[in-house]
């Protein structure tokens, strides 16, 4: 049901801002006139039919005449910059996410249809939904990369060749390179699972597509390094710097490097160290190699990346204000300025607390009595590892205090554009869901085992399942707005999605909502 709901919302990629201002020189360019009292209102083709609708109801129309207008060419001309590497990118991404979800539906509803078991591609696709968990993350780094140069160069950087020029090559190499990693930890799986379900041991042909898929991902690594450091180290137009002043790196821009380093930092380590175990020693998950300092790295980092879930949200939600506040639509207050300082950097005190832990109470590893791959730490110092847990738990509380008094700005903000409208949304029910999942393993820890708190968690993990999808239907949103506003017509003012594609924000939008209360 999720991917059919990012199935609507992908006609926003595909055709937002195509149609805002198109006409051809010669051509004729037809206008409905709404005539009443000796006035005109145009009804413009980028205005949302809900919104339209809801001012039918409200408005005191009398009479509605249907009128068609000629207007002269050069009144109607438009120029549309090329398609910025960064958006092009963001675009290729969101279109493979959303593809290899829909291919996962499609072959769940295929062997359901037919009464059989999960085959070797369903098995494969679910596991390759770990193979695009980077795609919101990597939106998020090229989100950055646009919004940095358009500050930089008062929204003129193809006038300033801005990003950089090894950006540009960068950009969509570590598309292609996301796009043959996730295609080949897709083989990678299959195949395993097709020997699996003969009964033929793993052999030189899976090895073959490990290589391969560690391959890929290195180069997405780095070349997704590459666009950080392009990121860090752009800098203003010497003339604009002379005329305009020097401008300080935003807050939302600076908060997303963080948070950006520390997630690519975090999954390159932890890709690295499995890589290294299971590649070239030829090591696997079994409780006998519990004892090894890689498979114990392995596992701390593990606990790092789960606290890093919520941070492609929390990255979109910075960019969102920011966006906003650079179009003159908000000011943004001192007081939501340092929430956003404050969440960025709670998030980074959990990740260390996270990682340094383990070390600090010396906690070994424990397998789990009924699956060998997972495991538990268990320590002899039990206190200073509840402080340890207290401290953690601390720092997300007050994370979450600090987002609640980002909220309130964002939900009391006025005259809010569409897109920013429904991010706000999205973010307010991602973090909602995560708040209470939260909750209740707080609770459960607190209580008895036979309490019945584990009804509560299983029901709240499905909910963190089903909101999952927030991050990239935010980003999608967020990049429909972006391509749109890049057609400018001669008076220089930017375009807008269309009607149709408004409408789709707002069903794929509240879709969310209601998926969420039927998986709940």
């Amino acid at each position: 049901m999720a991917s059919m709901k990012l199935c609507a919302a992908l006609l926003l990629a595909l055709s937002a801002g195509e149609e805002t201002a198109v006409s051809c020189r010669g051509m004729e360019q037809m206008r409905s006139v709404v005539i009443t009292d000796d006035k005109e209102i145009e009804a413009k083709d980028s205005t949302s039919l809900l919104q339209r609708g809801a001012g039918a109801l409200a408005s005191p129309l009398s009479k509605a005449t249907l009128a068609h207008a000629t207007d002269p060419a050069d009144n109607v001309a438009h120029e549309s910059n090329p398609l910025r590497s960064t958006l092009s990118s963001i675009g290729a991404v969101v279109v493979i996410y959303i593809i290899t979800y829909d291919v996962l539906l499609v072959t769940h509803c295929i062997n359901k249809a037919r009464g059989n078991l999960s085959g070797p591609l369903e098995k494969a696709m679910e596991s390759a939904i770990m193979g695009v968990a980077f795609a919101p993350m990597l939106c998020v780094l090229f989100l950055s990369v646009y919004k940095r140069a358009d500050t930089l160069t008062m929204h003129h950087p193809e006038k300033y060749e801005l990003p950089q020029n090894y950006v540009d090559i960068a950009l969509p190499v570590c598309v292609v390179a996301f796009a043959m990693q996730m295609v080949l930890y897709v083989i990678k799986e299959w195949t395993i699972n097709k020997q699996d379900a003969s009964g033929v041991a793993p052999g030189n042909q899976t090895s073959l597509w490990v290589s391969l898929h560690n391959l890929a991902a290195f180069v997405m690594y780095v070349s997704a390094i590459i666009v950080i450091v392009g990121l860090v180290f752009m800098s203003q137009p010497s003339d604009l710097v002379d005329s305009k002043g020097e401008l300080p790196l935003s807050t939302g821009v600076f908060c997303c490097n963080c948070l950006v380093v520390l997630y690519f930092a975090v999954y390159a380590f932890l890709h690295i160290i499995r890589m290294i175990d299971y590649h070239w020693r030829g090591r696997t998950l079994p409780a006998e190699h519990l004892t090894d300092k890689s498979r114990y790295l392995y596992e701390v980092f593990k606990i790092a990346a789960t606290v890093l879930q919520s941070a492609p949200m929390l990255s979109v939600l910075f960019i969102a204000i920011e966006l906003t506040v650079d179009a003159g639509e908000e000011p943004l207050s001192d007081v939501t300025e340092t929430c956003m300082y404050l969440c960025t950097f709670l998030l980074v005190v959990q990740v260390a607390v996270a990682v340094i832990t383990p070390f600090a109470t010396g906690a070994k590893l424990k397998a789990s009595p009924q699956r060998a791959e997972l495991v538990d730490f268990e320590t002899n110092w039990p206190r200073l590892f509840t402080l340890m847990s207290s401290i953690k738990n601390f720092c997300m509380m007050a994370t979450y205090l600090a987002l609640f008094v980002i909220a309130y700005y964002a939900w009391t903000a006025e005259d809010m554009p569409v897109w920013r409208i429904l991010v706000v949304h999205l973010a307010t029910f991602y973090f909602l869901v995560y708040l209470f999942f939260y909750l209740t393993v707080a609770t459960r820890s607190l209580m008895a085992r036979n309490s019945g708190m584990d009804d509560g968690i299983k029901t709240m993990m499905t909910a963190k399942d089903a909101v999952a999808f927030c991050p990239m239907l935010a980003i999608l949103l967020m990049y429909c707005w972006a391509k749109a506003t890049s057609i400018k017509g001669v008076d220089g003012k930017s375009g807008q999605p269309q009607g149709y594609a408004q409408d789709g924000m707002f069903l794929a939008t509240f879709g969310t909502v209601v998926v969420e209360a039927v998986r709940v």
